[in-house]
């Protein structure tokens, strides 16, 4: 009921050197991640988004939905072979599209690679549903249609100023594997490639929406990390596993956490990064606008989903309770509106204003009609009438000012031996 408020070519080898079941399995119509090179861009499920974000391309209006427009100029980057000049390039961690690319199309993997994941290697078990004209993966909340997929480019640029341009808090040193679960259209993977070219990348998702010219270390997979038995890497596999904005993704964090702990190598860490409460965000807008009843339906919707929207994911003592230690979260802050004097501020106000709105549908739509029994109509008016409020306090750089939403980043070490007066091995299911 709604309430009543207004690389190789031809792809003969693996990086192994060994024909792979990958490969079989492709031949016989089936799907990893990417298509070969030369084969038709139809065989892939997921369409490619090829836009880049730059400031110009981003237009604050005064009504509607903010306009993310796209430069005439934008291209796929190059593809080069191996033998190009690679002197002149340097690494950078923007948006992946547009840039001039110093990597081929992806290598297919081994055999054990294949047995030491949990990836699906065949087109019937990707299913997207269309609903109330946006796409879906399975049964999480958010879509992962072009639309969506735009606006995580930018909030990866916004990510990048809340860590002063770095890609991690972490201090890898010589990592040699990566773990990004929900990698969405897989900018930070991608990064992360480029940042640590002798480290193999491994980004997952549920739905098939990476570009194909990647890193020649990164690998993009279709898993499901909540699959039923656990991961299936080998146990002390990653150096790092990372989240970033996955609330109310998974049913069970205290499980993922434990699944993160069980893989990570001896001295690895997880980095879980996410949007705090609002509390502040809210104090700006009266208790009985519309904009805080939205945000009780959207944490009622999702708490009845059984994938909680509440930050308590983000609390250090879920890590420390699995064994994690030099746990630690510290929270940051994001500008949101016009109002910062500083000039980068103010850009990543701008970017971050244009996510936040344009992702008003993609948080509400599914939850808020399959849930709470919304109409689409409705939710699409209530998104609306919550722009405008958003967008007038976000444009007025004195009512605005401070605007803005804390970013929590939650992270925690495995041991680097277990210590046995602290032993927590399971005895019938429950730990010493």
């Amino acid at each position: 009921m709604t309430p009543d408020f207004s690389s190789n070519q031809s792809g003969e080898k693996t990086r192994h050197g060994c024909q792979s079941l990958w490969l079989q399995k492709k031949r016989q119509s089936a799907l990893c991640c990417f298509r070969l090179m030369g084969e038709p861009a139809e065989m892939s499920l997921g369409k490619q988004n090829t836009r880049s974000i730059s400031d110009d391309s981003l237009t604050l209006g005064t009504s509607d939905i903010p306009v993310l427009e796209v430069d005439d100029d934008c291209e796929m980057g190059n593809v080069q072979s191996d033998d190009a000049d690679e002197g002149g390039e340097e690494s950078h961690y923007g948006p992946f599209w547009g840039r001039d690319s110093r990597t081929l199309y992806h290598q297919p993997r081994s055999d054990q690679d294949t047995l030491n994941s949990t990836q699906s290697l065949y087109d019937s078990d990707i299913t997207y549903f269309m609903i109330h004209g946006r796409r879906y993966c399975k049964d999480y909340f958010m879509p992962n249609d072009e639309e969506e997929q735009t606006r995580t480019q930018i909030l990866h640029t916004v990510y990048l100023y809340l860590l002063d341009q770095k890609l991690t808090t972490i201090e890898l040193e010589n990592p040699t594997k990566i773990l990004d679960v929900g990698t969405g259209s897989g900018e930070w993977a991608m990064a992360m490639g480029d940042e640590y070219p002798t480290a193999e990348i491994i980004g997952i998702d549920i739905a098939k929406i990476q570009p194909s010219a990647v890193p020649l270390n990164v690998f993009f997979e279709i898993d499901d990390a909540e699959e039923e038995g656990g991961w299936t890497w080998p146990d002390n596999e990653f150096d790092l596993v990372h989240f970033r904005t996955m609330a109310g993704a998974f049913k069970s964090w205290d499980e993922m956490y434990a699944q993160a702990f069980k893989h990570l190598k001896p001295g690895g860490w997880i980095e879980v990064i996410d949007f705090d409460n609002h509390k502040k965000l809210l104090s700006y807008f009266d208790k009985g606008s519309v904009v805080h009843k939205w945000v009780a339906a959207i944490k009622e919707a999702a708490h009845i989903s059984g994938r909680d929207r509440n930050g308590k994911h983000l609390e250090p003592e879920r890590l420390e309770a699995l064994g994690f230690v030099e746990v630690s979260v510290q929270t940051r802050y994001l500008p949101l509106g016009i109002w910062p004097e500083d000039p980068e501020a103010n850009r990543i106000g701008k970017h971050n204003l244009v996510a936040q709105l344009s992702g008003l549908e993609a948080v509400s739509l599914r939850l808020l009609t399959e849930v709470l029994g919304w109409d689409p109509a409705e939710v699409r008016r209530v998104c609306k009438v919550v722009d405008e409020a958003f967008r007038k306090l976000a444009l007025d750089p004195v009512e605005g000012h401070g605007l803005g939403a804390g970013v929590r980043i939650l992270v925690g070490r495995k041991p680097d031996k277990p210590d046995p007066s602290n032993d927590t091995t399971p005895v019938n299911g429950a730990a010493c």
